[in-house]
């Protein structure tokens, strides 16, 4: 299944277990306002019909995580990768004692699922006994045991948040992953944790950084990098071949006879036998036809492959 690429050939209904995705549950009547000073987004644009994506990130505006956020009922939910979502819960718990809200891991009380594909729609429309909220580029349909967040269009991705256990899944987290990776949209995990910027992992241009918002943890620097054109590195998606890699693998460009460190793997898959497609973090002005390879993989090639959104801010 990962030989295909499902933005451009759409598979008709894939469900996946995220169990390496983790939940975040924030309650009490200061968690708008705690969050607000927390993370790159806007609360005030968070309805109870609509997601919103997001960095959390420290002081020197380093990310800790890139996250969905979403209302449910008295509640607001994170939801991140397991490792990404530690690293947040710790700084939450370490403010959030002078808020009047309440922070816990709540990962453990739902289920986490993955789907996309041209059914999946219909599929959990019936799921739930009601049709999908359509309102809105970023949806979201609740229940009292569901909640659903359309996460990506062509094809149709959804988050499922369940207190029930009843939907069956087919396949890996790894095609997810793909998916995810087609998209440009990096999950922070273990050895990429506050190395970035939000601007050096696109979070700008999925929509996850309000830069008139007011001060939020981090603000000073991503505002000195937008408006002081201090960004010299950026996502990029790498297609090519090569043997598999981890998070935080090396990636070189070639510069005459010799090769030289260029970024960083952020997230990535296997397509086929060493067949690779992932995210990486390169200079901006790297250019389109750059020879790559990863590090101590001399056999390993390849190139930037284009992105499904513009990274040109002017």
């Amino acid at each position: 299944m990962l030989t295909t690429e499902f933005t451009k050939d759409q598979p008709e209904y894939v469900s996946v277990s995220l169990d390496d995705y983790g939940v975040i549950c924030l309650t009490g009547p200061q968690t708008d306002e705690f969050l607000q000073g927390q993370l790159t987004c806007d609360m005030r644009q968070l309805s109870a019909h609509g997601w919103l994506y997001a960095a959390h990130c420290d002081n020197k505006g380093k990310a800790l995580s890139t996250l969905f956020v979403v209302r449910w009922d008295e509640k607001v939910l994170l939801i991140s990768h397991k490792d990404a979502i530690a690293a947040s819960l710790a700084q939450l718990q370490k403010f959030g004692v002078f808020s009047n809200t309440e922070i816990t891991d709540a990962t453990s009380q739902w289920g986490r699922y993955g789907v996309f594909g041209t059914q999946a729609q219909s599929k959990l429309a019936a799921l739930l006994g009601q049709p999908l909220t359509q309102e809105g580029l970023q949806p979201v349909t609740q229940t009292t045991t569901e909640l659903v967040l359309q996460v990506g269009h062509s094809p149709d991705q959804f988050i499922l948040i369940s207190s029930v256990d009843r939907i069956a899944t087919q396949a890996k987290q790894e095609v997810w992953n793909a998916l995810e990776i087609e998209r440009g949209r990096p999950t922070l995990v273990s050895g990429t944790l506050l190395e970035y910027v939000p601007q050096m992992l696109n979070v700008q241009a999925l929509g996850g950084i309000s830069f008139t918002k007011g001060c939020y943890i981090g603000q000073e620097t991503i505002a000195r990098m937008k408006y002081l054109g201090k960004q010299k590195r950026a996502l990029f998606r790498l297609v090519g071949q090569g043997q598999p890699v981890q998070a935080g693998t090396t990636i070189e460009q070639q510069l005459g006879d010799n090769w030289r460190r260029a970024g960083t793997v952020i997230n990535a898959v296997s397509r086929a036998d060493n067949q690779l497609d992932l995210l990486a973090v390169l200079p901006s002005d790297i250019e389109a036809g750059t020879k790559l390879r990863v590090k101590d993989d001399d056999a390993s090639l390849l190139e930037i492959y284009p992105l499904p959104y513009t990274l040109d801010e002017t």
